[in-house]
């Protein structure tokens, strides 16, 4: 069955436009997606890296007391907003993020947590644990000083072209290409298929992460023309608008109150609405007789269900204006909120986020397939040796970077427990052993001058270090897997993930691709080192300018 087409010209042009668009992104892409999958589980892996936090949360826990301990240790500017984060199963500590008082009167960030029983505050501006927070901040290329947030939307835009693009040329022989996926034969006919099939199968969900991640990453841009054109250049009007509580104006030399409770306040929320969780809180002039405070609620479940409720602490009363109740929420504030949870897969529990991570790691192996393509389709005669070289230099290059993020990736895991958790400047040494490691696996990469070499060495390398990742959790803090999979299954998940990760790549590398040694061996340059044909490469008769078919 074939549905209708393109033009010919229509086909010509968009065919070269997808090609030019995925092959510039390709490696950027991938670091995008296979550090987006992991980050999915950030909050799992909090309590793998920090065993002090591998407690129950406290029941009982007094959130006012441990307000006061941070006010004690830091002089908070009440005036100013301070974010809280109430305990959860992932992380059981109270944490506090506001501004302090400084000696010369200018204010300063601060962030800080409170054990539970104790109520010991911690300086948390130096974190102790680092994988989920690196992981997150390269998904967005926040490594890269002041650009690297809107590189990222910038590759996500040119990913959503790319999609499209791919969409309409393979819209003809879509229906029979979906089914055209085979795991036999040879190599070549598997790339193929597999960058096209894969790409159907991912679409939609690549759509929707190409315009979250665009929005998120270019959401400056996106708000530069209301801020000049409606608002004369006040963003603060802007995030008024958003965040409505912020609106309200407070008396600066408002008298301190007594009667004030963050513990009955969050236990009246809950009450008033069963089945959500109050999980952060904006409070200003805290202690103060017109304290603000606004309530963030989530069910965990739906997609557009949770709310913020904003309310004087004096007399715990909702302040219908500034809050976003579950079912009473406004336009925009549901299409942030959606966005949001679609790009960060913040719905429908633990499943979800499985399928997305699933459905990335798809896109990664419709990526080095594309990769794979790109420098097969140009490695004929039509090409001049030269030029055929330096197709083969920047697919080699390319491939280095995205298969050595595997094994780069264990070894932050590694690392994380090598390094004393105590030991100062320990998230700055781990991240240094992470991307020294990457960087060097990648200059290794590039000296095998066969794919096949690269994508076997890099299984193998990563499958050992995958194994690795258990073992060391286990030596370093003595609760092996098979001891807290009740207790913390979080924990176990992630040692128990490793250890099948790594039992697959080496399965894959050892048997699965049982590539002869001549083939290893090919000399760059040589056609049929991949060679793969022009008409396994293009589902239907690519037509030049001049209206010429390929051969």
């Amino acid at each position: 069955m074939k549905l209708k087409g393109l033009g010919n010209r229509a086909y010509n042009v968009l065919f070269h436009t997808h090609t030019v668009a995925g092959i510039v992104i390709s490696f950027a892409l991938f670091v995008i997606f296979y550090a987006g999958a992991f980050t999915l589980f950030r909050d799992d892996f909090y309590q793998w890296e920090n065993p002090a936090a591998r407690i129950p949360v406290a029941e009982d826990f007094d959130y006012d007391k441990a307000f006061e301990a941070v006010d004690k240790v830091y002089d908070l500017d009440r005036h100013s907003i301070t974010n809280i984060a109430f305990p959860d199963h992932h992380d059981p500590f109270f944490q506090v993020y506001g501004a302090v008082h400084d000696t010369d009167s200018t204010t300063e960030r601060m962030a800080a947590y409170v054990e539970p029983g104790s109520y010991s505050v911690q300086d948390i501006t130096k974190p102790l644990t680092t994988v989920g927070i690196t992981l997150f901040r390269l998904h967005y290329f926040r490594q890269i000083p002041v650009i690297g947030l809107y590189l990222s939307g910038f590759v996500a835009l040119f990913f959503l072209f790319a999609s499209i693009t791919g969409l309409l040329i393979h819209w003809r022989n879509l229906l029979t290409k979906f089914y055209a996926f085979i795991v036999q034969g040879k190599w070549k006919q598997i790339w193929t298929n597999a960058h096209t099939v894969l790409g159907v199968i991912g679409l939609p969900f690549q759509i929707v992460y190409a315009v979250t991640g665009a929005f998120f990453g270019l959401l400056s841009f996106v708000l530069l023309p209301s801020v000049l054109i409606l608002y004369g250049g006040d963003s603060s009007k802007v995030f008024n608008i958003l965040r409505p509580e912020n609106a309200i104006e407070l008396e600066h030399d408002a008298k301190p109150a007594d009667n004030i409770s963050m513990v009955t306040l969050k236990k009246k929320i809950e009450e008033t609405y069963p089945g959500y969780r109050v999980t952060r809180a904006a409070v200003r002039n805290y202690g103060l007789e017109d304290a603000l405070i606004t309530w963030t609620i989530k069910d965990g479940k739906g997609i557009a269900t949770d709310g913020r409720i904003t309310m004087y602490m004096s007399d715990g009363i909702p302040i219908e204006e500034a809050s976003l109740f579950p079912a009473e929420k406004k336009y925009y504030s549901s299409v942030i909120e959606i966005i949001g949870k679609l790009h960060f897969a913040d719905f429908g529990g633990f499943l979800i986020r499985v399928v997305y991570f699933v459905l990335s790691m798809i896109t990664c192996f419709m990526i080095i397939s594309g990769i794979l393509l790109w420098q097969a389709a140009r490695d004929n005669n039509r090409y001049t040796e030269k030029q055929r070289k330096f197709h083969h230099k920047v697919t080699k290059v390319y491939l280095a970077i995205c298969l050595s993020m595997f094994p780069a990736f264990a070894i932050i895991f590694i690392a994380n427990k090598m390094v004393p958790i105590g030991m100062e400047g320990r998230a700055f040494l781990v991240n240094t052993i992470f991307f020294s490691s990457w960087l060097l696996l990648f200059v290794i990469g590039c000296f095998w001058n066969s794919y096949a070499r690269q994508n076997k060495n890099y299984l193998i390398i990563g499958g050992v270090l995958s194994l690795l990742v258990p073992l060391v959790n286990g030596i370093a803090t003595g609760d092996w897997f098979w001891l807290v999979l009740t207790t913390f299954p979080n924990v176990a998940g992630v040692d128990i993930s490793w250890l099948l990760t790594g039992l697959i790549a080496l399965v894959v590398a050892l048997w699965v691709l049982k590539i002869p040694e001549q083939v290893l061996a090919k000399k760059v340059g040589n056609t049929k080192q991949i060679r793969v044909e022009e008409t396994e490469l293009i589902p239907e008769p690519a037509v030049l300018t001049d209206g010429r078919k390929t051969p």
